[in-house]
């Protein structure tokens, strides 16, 4: 192997370490890799015959393409069945699976020939059935099939590759957990901030973003949370430190709840809790840490009729009396509203109590609106109508009053 390969394969390497965390490198690192082997290079999942594929970095190939591959020629490889019993790291080559069939098949003539593709091999990176991480190289005749020595330099490559794509993979769950975690905050109505034991935030979910954009009660300026006024904001900051010291193994406090008033509406209510400290790793020790809950206790939001029947196997009529009566809309206008007489309300009130156990009209405004699910629910689609996502809406669609009892005991 030349100087020069050995060299640009150590710079290969850094990419792809850098990939593992930062996703969007990885096109960076299959341009270099199609460079090095004059044609094209993708990493994609895939499996054995019948099972689609995704193209998740790729260079060279025309995305048009691309996309049939991803829909359909990723099925008709004939060598697809030999393929899924390849060991991770193993390179094969489809000319030598399958000889003369190589160039006779549909997804020669119909798919690599029309891109000069004739020359390709590809190495399983891991085995996660159905779909399994594979690297492929390809390129056209032109340049000749690949040598000992490009086959040797692209197997130093696999160790690199199959720790990246297991830490990505590890990197990516994490996320999943953190990002399920908050979401179930916010359809909750609930803010959170990992801050440091300073008050420097580090984190905030989008509700909590939404909170201190408006800078009502509690801002977050020159990256650090305060409040209305200095005494409070001092009270908050203790509550903070106090926090993180025992999550960092420094301290017994366990936080606190504290009130912070707004120019308009209810206070604010946060609760600081301890956020327990990993090892700092190589870094060194990290920075001790606290978690603020944030919950707005005038925030409307909406019960759908179809969550409500999904909830309590409601009818799609009895379902719409419910959300009516959450949203304050009483009985007897709810019949004017939907165009149905008292008696036929009154029937379907009866059923509702029937189906969930409950016995009087205010067990059904109050039950549902302490459903955390269906808060839950609500909050979500609110987001995803914020986000420009089309949301189908039915007839009656009123915005339910807070809740009766407050945490607060007001």
């Amino acid at each position: 192997m030349s100087r020069i390969a050995e060299d640009r394969l150590l710079a290969l390497i850094g990419r792809i370490y850098g990939a593992a965390l930062q996703p969007e490198a990885w096109a960076e690192f299959v341009d270099d890799l199609a460079d090095l082997y004059a044609g094209t290079a993708a990493i994609s999942s895939q499996g054995t015959r019948g099972v689609g594929a995704r193209i998740h970095a790729s260079s060279g190939l025309d995305p048009a393409f691309g996309r049939t591959y991803e829909e359909y020629y990723s099925q008709v490889r004939p060598w697809a069945g030999t393929v899924g019993a390849a060991a991770p790291g193993q390179v094969f080559i489809p000319q030598w699976l399958v000889g003369a069939e190589y160039e006779c098949c549909e997804y020669y003539n119909d798919w690599l020939k029309p891109q000069g593709i004739h020359h390709l091999f590809s190495i399983p990176l891991d085995r996660e059935r159905p779909l399994s991480t594979f690297l492929t190289i390809s390129r056209s005749r032109k340049f000749g099939e690949f040598t000992a020595e490009e086959l040797t330099l692209s197997r130093k490559l696999v160790p690199h590759l199959q720790r990246a794509v297991e830490m990505h993979r590890q990197l990516f769950a994490v996320t999943q957990q953190r990002d399920a975690a908050m979401q179930s905050l916010e359809g909750l109505g609930v803010g959170a901030v990992l801050v440091t034991c300073d008050g420097r935030v580090r984190f905030a979910n989008r509700l909590a973003e939404t909170i201190l954009a408006r800078a009502d009660g509690l801002a977050a300026r020159r990256g650090r949370l305060e409040a209305r006024t200095p005494a409070i904001t001092a009270s908050l900051h203790r509550l903070i430190g106090e926090a993180a010291s025992t999550g960092a193994g420094l301290g017994v406090a366990s936080g606190g709840i504290l009130a912070l008033p707004r120019t308009e509406g209810d206070d604010l209510h946060v609760l600081v809790c301890p956020f327990a400290m990993g090892s700092g790793g190589w870094l060194g020790p990290a920075m001790p840490t606290a978690l603020v809950f944030i919950h707005e206790s005038s925030g409307d939001f909406t019960l759908q009729p179809e969550h409500l029947a999904q909830l309590y196997g409601l009818t799609p009529a009895e379902a719409k009396l419910v959300s009516a009566l959450v949203g304050g809309i009483s009985l007897d206008e709810y019949t004017d509203v939907a165009g149905i007489s008292l008696a036929t309300a009154r029937t379907h009130l009866q059923r509702v109590f029937t189906k969930t156990g409950w016995h009087r009209q205010s067990d059904v405004v109050r039950g549902t609106l302490q459903n955390s699910v269906a808060r839950m629910a609500a909050m979500l689609m609110q987001v995803e109508s914020g986000l420009g996502h089309d949301t189908e809406k039915e007839s009656f669609d009123f915005q339910a009053r807070p809740a009766i009892s407050r945490g607060d005991g007001r």
